[in-house]
């Protein structure tokens, strides 16, 4: 029968109030302190102020690991386990123990079961990941995590990853929590509109055109988002297309400029708007609008290619309406913006 062990960890409420996205799988309780060999526990943290808001909302993540002795890959322990919260408490399945050599661990979140579906179809978010053990100084090439391919079209999953390597000896056991600070893979984009005008109304709001679908860390792309139109199990894909909800949204608009935020953290694949080197088409802004009692007026407003989205940044683009132009800007914001994260 396969062991389940508990590991506890802080109380999440504690972490919060010192403003710390922090989860953890905290030190394992069951190792005594003269044990030679103990368990390996995790320590994660989301030091960002993010879709991902706080340490509940981390329910489970992925960990990978290979281990090697004297320099030669020997097994991989891990394989994609999950790593999953119940009752408050942080577990995983059958636990592994410190062993004399070389660790690399890689983590990822989501769990990419979440991602994963039996058949690829239209407007459904799909991805594909695998894991290949980083090679010895003699062998060279492709390692680590890879997206063979991510089909976003709901722009709604934040995609972290760290690594986290050590060397392990009897001499001087080092069984401290393995520590991942989780980075975001893709950028986070929204829009707003304002108005400094008297009596306008926004009617409409359409953000279309970026690429949905790619590949990370594959041998075409080491380390970067690769853009793709199609995959063998689904062809020409469709650029994204985004449709505000105005229901919750000011009618006539605040008159002294205020921003108001139409569409937010839209969490998609990096990539330069317009990119026609990728076969993109431009992404643009469809807004609709009206003044006073003047006839309805539809503008299109095309994002600059001179402002690349950039993994882990936050870019929020601003309608301006009210005047004869219809202006846009762009405020680039880093997303990882620090709290205080603790360790415990």
């Amino acid at each position: 029968m396969k062991q389940i062990i508990f590991i506890p960890v802080l109380n999440a409420a504690a972490a919060l109030s010192l403003l710390a996205f922090a989860s953890s799988c905290a030190k394992v309780s069951i190792d005594k302190p003269n044990q030679a060999e103990q368990h390996i526990d995790f320590s994660t943290s989301v030091v960002t102020k993010a879709p991902v808001e706080s340490s509940a909302d981390m329910n489970e993540f992925a960990v990978w690991a290979a281990y090697y002795v004297d320099g030669t890959l020997d097994h991989k322990p891990m394989e994609g386990i999950r790593v999953y919260r119940r009752d408050g408490l942080w577990m995983y399945d059958d636990l592994q123990m410190w062993q004399e050599g070389d660790w690399h661990f890689e983590a990822f979140y989501p769990h990419p079961s979440v991602l994963e579906v039996s058949e690829i179809v239209e407007g459904k978010d799909a991805m594909g990941i695998t894991f290949t053990a980083p090679k010895t100084e003699e062998q060279t090439g492709l390692e680590g995590l890879t997206i063979e391919y991510y089909y976003g079209p709901t722009a709604s999953h934040d995609l972290m990853t760290d690594e986290y390597t050590r060397s392990y000896t009897a001499a001087s056991p080092d069984a401290s929590p393995v520590q991942f600070t989780f980075e975001h893979l893709l950028s986070r984009v929204g829009i707003a509109v304002k108005s400094t005008s008297n009596d306008v109304r926004l009617t409409s709001l359409v953000f279309k055109g970026m690429s949905v679908l790619g590949a990370y860390n594959t041998p075409g792309s080491q380390g970067q988002w690769q853009l793709l139109t199609s995959i063998p199990e689904l062809s020409n894909v469709q650029p994204g297309s985004f449709t505000a909800d105005l229901s919750d949204i000011s009618a006539p608009l605040p008159s002294d400029g205020t921003a108001v935020d139409v569409l937010s953290d839209l969490l998609l694949i990096p990539q330069t708007p317009g990119d026609s080197e990728n076969g993109l088409t431009p992404i643009v802004v469809e807004v609709s609008y009206t003044m006073g009692e003047a006839a309805p007026e539809t503008r299109t407003l095309t994002l600059p290619s001179s402002t690349p989205w950039q993994p882990g940044r936050h870019y929020r683009y601003t309608i301006t309406l009210g005047g004869s132009d219809v202006n846009l800007t762009v405020n680039i914001v880093d997303w990882n913006e620090l709290s205080y994260s603790v360790e415990f």
